[in-house]
């Protein structure tokens, strides 16, 4: 594709949704990870010549990336990750109306596929729970760190074997809940697959759309927060960026 063709896909004909949650101190936080800190170091208000903070918190923090060292000694790092797992054609399953720590089966992938066209190797798979509607509100984060629904085991081989190159959802894990082995994360980050959790607004973006997300390459970071976008013709919602996918 020649730069032409790219800003023109990017301008003024795609539709752009930001699948990334605001971090501030108030965001929701697993129990034994480390709260967002944001601390002043210089501000105006006290005289300085610039504006400038410190950032405290996890690899895990907000929306992000697991990265397969997070569950396998030895593996990659999210530094040694090739950018092309970055970038490319993102399927978007809807699962709202999963029941709490419910583990989707491969019977919804399936449907999908015949709804909408086959996954294809290289994609990304995301699957919109809603759970991000709970995200805001400190008085829903309870409802956030518990209870949420994840892929099953049956689930997470067939998107191996469709060679999917990231799989995500809205939830805090690609895990139910309740998963006390975390087949997701054993099988997909065994296969050297992020992970990405923690996604907002999958309901604003079609079946198909292009994603473009943007981890931090932390040395030997397990993970990192990222920022997330998805892509797609604006005036054909329904399709993906036929030019890019």
């Amino acid at each position: 594709m020649d730069i032409d063709t790219l800003v023109r896909t990017f301008g003024c004909e795609m539709t752009l949704v930001d699948l990334t949650h605001t971090l501030s101190p108030a965001i929701p936080v697993w129990p034994t990870h480390p709260f967002f800190c944001q601390e002043v170091i210089e501000s105006y208000d006290r005289g300085d010549l610039a504006c400038n903070h410190a950032l405290g918190m996890s690899e895990h923090t907000g929306t992000h990336f697991d990265a397969p060292l997070h569950f396998f000694k030895g593996a990659a790092a999210i530094d040694a990750i090739g950018l092309k797992s970055f970038f490319g054609r993102m399927a978007k399953i809807d699962a709202r109306d999963c029941s709490p720590d419910d583990a989707v089966g491969v019977d919804r992938i399936v449907a999908f596929e015949a709804a909408h066209g086959e996954i294809r190797a290289g994609d990304a798979v995301f699957f919109h729970f809603g759970w991000d509607r709970f995200w805001a509100d400190p008085a829903d984060h309870p409802r956030f760190l518990s209870d949420w629904p994840g892929l099953s085991r049956e689930a997470a081989e067939y998107l191996l074997a469709r060679g999917i190159r990231v799989a995500g959802s809205d939830c805090l894990s690609l895990d139910c809940f309740s998963s006390t082995d975390f087949p997701a994360h054993r099988l997909l980050l065994g296969a050297g697959v992020p992970i990405g959790e923690n996604f907002a607004r999958l309901g604003e973006v079609p079946a198909f759309s292009f994603l473009i997300t943007m981890p931090l390459p932390i040395a030997g970071g397990s993970g990192s927060p990222l920022r997330a976008i998805a892509a797609f013709a604006a005036r054909d919602p329904s399709n993906t960026v036929s030019a890019l996918a």
